[in-house]
């Protein structure tokens, strides 16, 4: 769909505190509303994005013993202005006007519910992704962050906001029953359509792979435990984004230190799947420790069915219905390694091989293709 000429475009503001360059999400945004005729702008921690035609405005980023400080001494009020609002980039958007401005997640709220007023008179959509309150299960997620969330979710109901998404029905019911909202929308977070035929299956060496963010508590720990039960056959790759605090405890887990499992480098959001095609099976296996693990529904699930791979999940109530539906995937009854070890040692090559063949027939559907209208729906723009 070519974009207008440019003297005509409207224009919109997307918003989002992550590096938006490797938010698989918010790249789908800029580019639909790119398609949509709009000339976007970006502000976020950075990079430049290649598929936004408009400015990038940067908020900074404190050095990491300047926000621990703030993590543990300050209120949170206190702390959003030292860690967040004061590194905005306000003389920048002075006297810009939008036709749209989409803000992602909740990081930004107190200063977007203030702010948005002077930036547009048009439609401003909350995109709230997932689940915020009780994201995590740890003593220090309760020290850091849990209280600052719980802060930061009293912005979400305020009136400057005329829509409201997120990435799963789950959580849409959640947000609803919980916090009063409006039912939001469900946007999935599907990948971009790849056209791609799935790679055979070596019977004697069957490639498993985990890809995203390092986050322990979403389930990394299991799968290496699994690693270090199944059988030779099985490695493992984790094509992981972190830091060294996310990424130490993989390091030193026993299966890496054996060999069974080992770490490359991630590729950019929109080089998953050509990566992820050399694979045999995705392991998508969320316990439910915390409730974004329970209405899981991620990009990296999309993305491996673009990649043709096979995913091993568990019983996670918004995958599970796409695996028992597309007949791509085995699901796992238990949440120990043990279980997953039981489940991956039972498999064929020949299992393997059709659940791929099976995730190349889904993948179309479960593609960027169909959610793109879905997004114009529930955003309210009429799109020919």
């Amino acid at each position: 769909m070519p974009a207008p000429d440019s003297a005509a475009r409207r224009r919109a503001l997307v918003v989002c505190y992550s590096a938006v360059g490797s938010d698989a999400r918010v790249t789908k945004q800029i580019r639909w509303l790119e398609a949509a005729g709009y000339r976007v702008d970006v502000l976020s921690r950075g990079p430049e994005h290649p598929d936004a035609t408009g400015a990038a405005l940067r908020i900074g980023f404190p050095p990491l013993p300047l926000r621990l400080l703030s993590y543990l001494l300050l209120p949170p009020r206190s702390r959003f202005r030292a860690v967040v609002e004061r590194h905005i980039p306000t003389a920048e958007l002075a006297g810009r006007r939008y036709d749209l401005v989409l803000v992602n997640d909740h990081q930004l709220l107190p200063w977007v519910v203030e702010a948005v007023s002077s930036l547009t008179d048009g439609p401003v959509i909350l995109d709230l992704h997932e689940l915020y309150s009780a994201n995590g299960d740890g003593g220090l997620y309760r020290l850091l962050h849990a209280r600052y969330d719980d802060w930061l979710l009293r912005f979400i109901g305020y009136p400057a906001f005329t829509t409201h998404l997120t990435v799963a029905e789950g959580i849409a019911d959640i947000y609803r029953d919980e916090y009063g909202l409006e039912r939001p929308g469900v946007i999935r977070n599907v990948a971009f359509y790849d056209e791609l035929e799935p790679s055979p299956v070596d019977p004697d060496e069957i490639v498993l792979v985990h890809h995203g963010y390092a986050a322990v508590e979403r389930g990394i720990d299991i799968m290496l435990d699994a690693m270090l039960l199944v059988g030779p056959r099985y490695r493992l790759e984790l094509m992981v984004l972190g830091d060294e605090r996310s990424l130490s405890p993989l390091r030193s887990h026993p299966a890496v230190k054996a060999g069974r499992a080992t770490f490359r480098e991630p590729v950019g959001v929109t080089d998953v799947a050509r990566a992820l095609n050399a694979y045999d099976l995705e392991l998508i296996f969320f316990p439910p420790r915390f409730p974004n693990n329970i209405y899981a529904l991620p990009n990296k699930f999309f993305e491996a069915i673009q990649g043709r791979l096979g995913v091993v999940i568990g019983r996670s109530p918004e995958i599970v219905p796409f695996v028992e539906a597309h007949g791509f995937g085995v699901i796992v009854d238990g949440w120990t390694g043990a279980d997953l070890a039981s489940v991956l040692d039972a498999l064929t090559a020949e299992d393997i091989m059709s659940m791929k063949r099976a995730a190349g027939r889904a993948a179309e559907e479960l593609s960027d293709r169909g959610e793109r209208a879905r997004f114009y729906a529930a955003i309210g723009l009429q799109v020919d």
